[in-house]
Order: structure tokens, then C-alpha cells, then sequence
């Protein structure tokens, strides 16, 4: 699961307490993306989990402290994605239609990878709506430093774009594997976004 920390090669293993605290992260992402935020209880948490509620108010003072761990390790490595995705040289023709398809495959791998945290960090309440303008706002940043190398026109401003850019990730992340290839689909969006879609 994408909110598991990996332990990096020789680093000491993890104590049994850091080890309760992940299986309890673990479980509340499971519930709330399976009964939504407002419906998940402690009780529903450690049930799952096969612990107490004593153990969990160990480490989370609320299913809120544990539910905004999630959502903000969710958001966290959304930023680093979209800073790593920079375009930093004039590109443009086949080449910038290739790096948005790179783009949008970038997301949407990061987004199968747990599709429990990205149901609770991007379609559902109460996570979402400030995700969606963080991530907006994190690509528009993107976007308006693009500008100014000329990679993109400055005929619509960066938020406008990133916006609409956030608009399709979100869509493009509930089409079925067996529907279309990750590469189709991150590919008609790259196009959508350079082309338009007149003739």
C-alpha cells in the first residue's frame, strides 16, 4: 500500500509500536475508504485491525488525527510528483505531447498504486476538495514557470490550465483498466490539453 513507509536498506528495524501505529494507519484508510469519513467509527478501525480502542488512543487522539495522516501523506507525495514534473527546457510538437502523456501516466500510477488512500485523499469528502485545489494550485506553479520558457501559450492563465488539468486526472482515474491502456488514456488527455479537440 502506497502509505506503507518503506524502510530503506540497513536502517534499524522498525519497533513493535512503530509497527502498531502503521497496522493501525493501514485499517483506518481501508474503513474510510470503504464507509466514508462521517460513517467510520474507532470501533470500525480496530475492529478491522484486531486491536483495542485503548491501543489506538496510543497513537492518534482522534479518527480525525489518523484520517489527516493519511490524507496528508497523500498530499505530500502528490507534491513532490508535480514538482519532479517540470518541464524545464522549450519544448513543443510531438515532444510536448510525449511529456504530458509522461505526465498524466506519473499521476495516474501514483494514483493505482492505493486505491484505498486515493479514495479518501481525492473523491471523497472531507479530503478532496482541498486536494484537488492544492494539486491545481502546485501544477499552476508548474504551468506559469512553462509559460515563461514558451513551452505553453500565455493566452490562458496557469490556474485556468491547471484546473482543467486536475479535471482530468480526476476522470481519467475511475476509467477501468479494461476499458482503455494507461498509455491511451494518459496519451488522449496529453493531446486534449495540447490540440484541443477542433479540427
Amino acid at each position: 500500500m502506497s502509505h506503507r513507509v518503506t524502510q530503506p536498506q540497513n536502517s534499524p528495524q522498525p519497533t513493535r509500536g512503530e509497527v502498531t501505529r502503521q497496522r493501525l494507519l493501514e485499517h483506518a484508510c481501508r474503513e474510510f475508504a470503504r464507509l466514508g469519513f462521517h460513517s467510520t467509527k474507532v470501533s470500525n478501525i480496530v475492529k478491522a485491525s484486531g486491536l483495542s480502542q485503548p491501543t489506538f488512543y496510543i497513537y492518534f487522539d482522534s479518527k480525525e488525527a489518523a484520517y489527516e495522516e493519511l490524507v496528508h501523506e497523500f498530499r505530500r507525495r502528490l507534491r513532490i510528483i508535480t514538482k519532479d514534473l517540470l518541464i524545464q527546457k522549450p519544448i513543443g510538437g510531438e515532444a510536448l505531447v510525449k511529456s504530458l502523456q509522461f505526465s498524466f501516466i506519473s499521476f495516474l500510477s501514483f494514483l493505482a498504486e492505493d486505491p484505498d488512500l486515493t479514495e479518501i485523499g481525492l473523491f471523497q469528502p472531507p479530503g478532496c476538495t482541498e486536494t484537488k485545489a492544492s494539486l491545481a494550485v502546485w501544477i499552476a506553479d508548474n504551468i506559469a514557470q512553462e509559460q515563461e520558457l514558451g513551452v505553453f501559450s500565455k493566452d490562458v492563465d496557469a490556474l485556468t490550465v491547471a484546473r482543467c488539468f486536475v479535471g482530468m486526472i480526476d476522470q481519467a482515474a475511475r476509467v477501468p483498466r479494461d476499458e482503455m491502456t494507461l498509455e491511451e488514456l494518459a496519451m488522449g488527455c496529453a493531446r486534449v490539453l495540447c490540440k484541443g479537440i477542433g479540427h
